[in-house]
């Protein structure tokens, strides 16, 4: 699992949960029916101390942001919440495992309250996705409030695009209109902080900043695929575009199950960049990477 911050959704579980249930209302199906199929897609979550309490926390949180919260989901939400679902996640990784507890609580605050009405759920307006050309590097400056507590507000990142994936949501048939969904971009990021905008020139011989935390395995994701949920998120204002140089061959980018929103692009950054300082890694095979204890 991908893990970035310790908010609901900052981490893959919890973020394929929500979109697959929320994909389901989208081609209008009933709560029920999304629900159970849902329930149906992750049924290998189901039993898993790991798993299944991520699955519940994200899904009784969706029902109640569209006012479809059901009794049954509610109530398995608030048991792992009294348990700690999730806890032990951050706990054997080895790190502070506080802000996760206030998430857990924060949610069992709004699970306890009225829900909103239930709202018309819409199908999501065509966006572009495909935005920059592959091998385009982009320096990203931080500009949001948490970015403050690490040091880093107002610095600047560098990052490439290194590939272009139509992404097939898991739950679709074979059988379904497929050129509907876009062509995403996928992108790695390097690992240096910069006072001042960096050049192009910058690139040279800097490693790649490894995206959230290794997986119980050890491996580790080297690139994100990127989706833009609304125009608005595109930060534009916070990206200077620097040039482009040729972009590392398909074999070396791991896939990974679900893309990442541009709106947490700078949390995603930030938190990976906090967990990789005076950590290493190493390619095991082509586009396999493995997290290896510092000396």
């Amino acid at each position: 699992m991908g893990t970035w911050g310790s908010g609901l959704y900052q981490n893959d579980s919890t973020c394929d949960v929500r979109d697959t249930y929320m994909g389901f209302l989208q081609e209008k199906l009933s709560n029920q029916e999304a629900y159970e199929k849902t329930l149906e897609m992750y049924q290998e979550c189901i039993g898993d101390e790991d798993g299944e309490p991520l699955f519940w926390l994200a899904l009784s949180e969706t029902q109640w942001k569209v006012g479809r919260l059901t009794p049954e989901v509610k109530a398995k939400a608030l048991e792992w919440i009294e348990k700690g679902g999730g806890v032990a996640i951050w706990e054997e990784s080895g790190t502070d495992s506080t802000g996760w507890k206030k998430t857990l609580e924060k949610l069992r605050l709004k699970l306890e309250t009225e829900q909103p009405k239930e709202k018309r759920i819409r199908k999501p307006q065509v966006i572009n996705q495909n935005l920059w050309n592959v091998g385009d590097v982009y320096a990203y400056q931080f500009h949001k409030e948490e970015s403050k507590k690490y040091e880093a507000y107002g610095k600047f990142i560098l990052i490439q695009k290194i590939g272009e994936e139509q992404f097939i949501p898991p739950h679709i048939c074979e059988d379904e209109d497929l050129s509907k969904f876009p062509v995403l971009m996928r992108i790695h990021v390097f690992d240096k902080l910069f006072d001042h905008a960096p050049t192009l020139k910058d690139v040279e011989k800097l490693r790649l900043l490894p995206i959230g935390q290794p997986t119980w395995t050890g491996e580790i994701a080297m690139s994100i695929l990127l989706e833009l949920d609304k125009k608005k998120d595109y930060p534009a204002e916070q990206l200077i575009f620097l040039g482009n140089i040729q972009a590392p061959a398909n074999s070396t980018v791991k896939k990974d199950a679900y893309p990442m929103f541009w709106i947490h692009l700078e949390a995603i950054c930030i938190n990976s960049f906090q967990f990789w300082q005076r950590k290493e890694y190493e390619e095991l095979e082509a586009g396999v990477f493995r997290y290896t204890q510092p000396v």
